[in-house]
């Protein structure tokens, strides 16, 4: 079976009872990493919305306009939709289309380039193709038309423009033949911002000039095999394999712009009102659709991550100052280059949207880490996140408070609060969680970033001088607060402040993504987790289902659970082209299945290496290379109760430490010389050389 094919046989449905659902497209995908397009169509007509992850209006302030906004779309007229069917196929990155009498292919280029080709009956009427331009939110437009080549541009500038934005979108019939009964007719579209070139509208015409639909056809295929040849996981159950291939599809599909990461709903932006501007939340959603991509060996995806943080850096600590701190500290949100989508003069906090939190840089934090962890790259940790680390370290030396040894966290708010703004926010009925002292989420994530900064700071031999206040920070920093709930000892979301809610996942991003809980925790803390873990079943939380489900894995919940509530989120919120439909956010759901999924065949981030430890033994599975933790890639198969099959790749030259007691030798595989490890029960270690495999047997 193809687990990289995904079939739509019916028109998207975006409205009910004449009600636009909310905003997450249900037509089918194609994407190269920056561009994107969305099938659609009204009362007559296909529609392809097209969008682009750095097409914004920089305009600031929360009321400001700002956000990403839609490029245009391709009007497809005198087609019958009447029979509709579209098969996907993810790992050539193509679309294959049949409407009635009519048959289209469709893929996007890696060059950003869409091309389709239209095969109709000679007898029949030919298909006309139309580009059409929004002429919303105050753009500035323009079309003309040179040697055949019709060109829209849209632009954002003026006097309530920060930073101008502009994009032209080319079109041209590039070719037509007959063939028996049949026309076939090419077009090549180009899209070009002024981000990828100060000269857009030149640079858009000649792409159309230099365009081979033949050969770009090829490059994009070459790409996504590529892709997906750099990891993969076979499993019984195929439908989650294919959401598992299709969901690393769509993020790859909005990760490769380097300048402009993916916001809240990536590259299928179907219009110029979507929701919170589309843009970077950071306390989880911003973070989410990375929590993957580095267990699935595919660390490239974090290229563009870190652009924005960057950027904000002179803001960052304007903020912290706020708060009487050096380092860095982040609002709840912004957007790429340092958009202001977070000034709100009537907020009680500074005119800065906030919402009570002071953890959203250390959230950031958390996806630097994992590529930290997992590559143990020096050099690119040095020239792209290791400065933003060290300085929301800074920021929390000094807002920690030290009280009778232990470091504690004050006035900052487990969840958001948002009415923190405005006449009719009253404080007194928030003083709880404006109090807050010891939220269960930032004492995860500050223990986290502690303990990076710290391992950073070594392997990079830099700040020395910190080391001996990070340890003790790292020592002493308070324990997770707890609490009886159901006659069960639970953790609670702050030691003093709000105890407890029953929607999303913070009560538990201390275990996931923060990584401060698992096997290695002791029974005692394990029992704890287990407990809050099923206070209440989070599978199908809008805001928490993907961190809920691979913190299960983390602290070993039954792994049927885990299934079924895969299974749950398929049935409830896929949509036909395989993303899902949440209220918070929209790419970030995309990440469920491949972090639980690899989180249940393999973990690493106490430092060992344990394989399918979240996994029904008679239950077949395989893997291959799935990223570790000290920058490892692993291979493993699960048959008849028996984990064979494994190899393990040295990237860094490491030591390497494996739970796994029917182990009997390591073999180094250029040579197959047998070399020596250690062994602690069923723990057993061996040193490594970067670039080899090693077989154990």
């Amino acid at each position: 079976m193809n687990t990289y094919f995904n079939e739509i046989k019916s028109k998207p449905v975006n409205t009910v009872d004449g009600k636009v659902l909310y905003k997450i497209p249900s037509g089918a995908l194609c994407a190269n990493g920056d561009l994107g397009v969305v099938f659609d169509n009204d009362e007559k007509d296909l529609i392809l919305h097209i969008s682009k992850c750095d097409f914004w209006r920089f305009s600031s302030g929360t009321q400001g306009g700002g956000g990403i906004k839609a490029v245009g779309n391709i009007r497809i007229s005198n087609i019958d939709l009447s029979e509709y069917n579209i098969k996907q196929y993810f790992d050539k990155g193509l679309l294959e289309c049949t409407f009635c009498n009519t048959e289209m292919e469709f893929f996007v280029a890696p060059e950003n380039l869409i091309y389709f080709e239209i095969r109709t009956p000679v007898s029949s009427l030919s298909p006309s193709v139309k580009i059409e331009i929004p002429n919303t939110c105050d753009s500035i437009n323009s079309h003309e038309k040179e040697n055949d080549i019709d060109c829209h541009t849209r632009k954002f500038e003026g006097e309530k423009i920060d930073l101008e934005s502009a994009v032209t979108v080319c079109c041209k019939k590039t070719e037509t033949k007959e063939s028996g009964r049949f026309r076939i007719t090419r077009y090549c579209v180009s899209v070009v911002t002024n981000f990828d070139d100060s000269n857009y509208k030149k640079k858009a015409l000649d792409m159309i000039a230099h365009s081979n639909y033949d050969s770009d056809k090829t490059k994009t295929q070459e790409k996504w095999e590529k892709f997906f040849s750099a990891s993969k996981v076979t499993l019984e159950d195929k439908e989650i394999e294919k959401f598992y291939n299709s969901s690393l599809y769509h993020l790859a599909g909005c990760m490769g712009n380097r300048e402009f990461p993916p916001g809240l709903f990536g590259n299928f932006i179907t219009d110029d009102f979507f929701p919170w501007a589309g843009d970077y939340h950071m306390n989880y959603n911003y973070e989410a659709p990375y929590y993957c991509i580095f267990s699935s060996n595919h660390p490239e995806l974090f290229d563009g991550y870190m652009a924005p943080l960057n950027a904000m850096s002179k803001e960052a600590k304007r903020f912290a100052k706020m708060f009487g701190c050096k380092g860095y500290a982040l609002p709840v949100s912004f957007g790429p280059k340092a958009l202001d989508v977070y000034s709100q003069p009537d907020c009680k906090e500074h005119g800065v949207l906030f919402l009570g939190q002071k953890s959203h840089a250390a959230y950031a934090c958390v996806i630097p880490i994992m590529h930290w962890f997992s590559t143990y790259d020096k050099k690119y940790a040095l020239e792209n996140y290791y400065d933003f680390i060290f300085n929301t370290a800074e920021f929390w030396e000094e807002y920690l408070v030290k009280e009778k040894g232990r470091y504690v966290i004050k006035n900052d708010a487990a969840h958001e609060i948002p009415y923190y703004r405005g006449k009719e926010f009253r404080y007194i009925t928030h003083k709880g969680q404006i109090e807050t002292v010891n939220a269960i989420n930032s004492l995860g994530l500050v223990k986290l970033l502690f303990n990076a900064v710290y391992d950073m700071a070594k392997e990079l031999d830099l700040n020395k001088e910190k080391y001996s206040l990070w340890e003790d920070i790292i020592e002493n920093l308070s324990d997770f607060p707890t609490f009886i709930k159901r006659g069960k000892k639970c953790f609670r979301y702050s030691k003093r402040g709000i105890r407890w809610r029953n929607e999303n996942t913070v009560g538990l991003q201390h275990i996931y993504p923060a990584s401060q809980i698992g096997f290695d925790s002791g029974e005692k803390l394990l029992k704890i987790a287990r407990n809050t873990y099923f206070i209440n079943d989070r599978r199908l939380d809008d805001n928490g289902s993907n961190s809920y489900l691979p913190a299960g894995a983390r602290i070993g919940v039954d792994p049927h659970f885990l299934i079924e509530g895969i299974h749950q989120n398929i049935k409830e919120f896929a949509q036909p082209n395989r993303l899902f439909r949440h209220h918070g956010g929209g790419i970030e759901h995309l990440t469920t299945i491949p972090a639980t999924i690899n989180e249940m065949l393999l973990q690493s981030h106490e430092g060992i290496i344990r394989l399918f430890p979240c996994w029904d033994k008679k239950i077949s599975a395989s893997f291959e290379n799935l990223r570790a933790d000290g920058a490892f890639l692993v291979s493993a198969e699960l048959k008849n109760e028996q984990i064979s099959s494994v190899k393990i790749k040295s990237l860094n030259g490491r030591k390497c430490t494996v739970e796994n007691s029917n182990i009997k030798s390591v073999i180094r595989a250029s040579d197959k010389k047998e070399i020596h490890y250690t062994s602690d029960g069923n723990i057993i270690s061996f040193e490594t050389q970067a670039d080899i495999e090693y077989i154990l047997i």
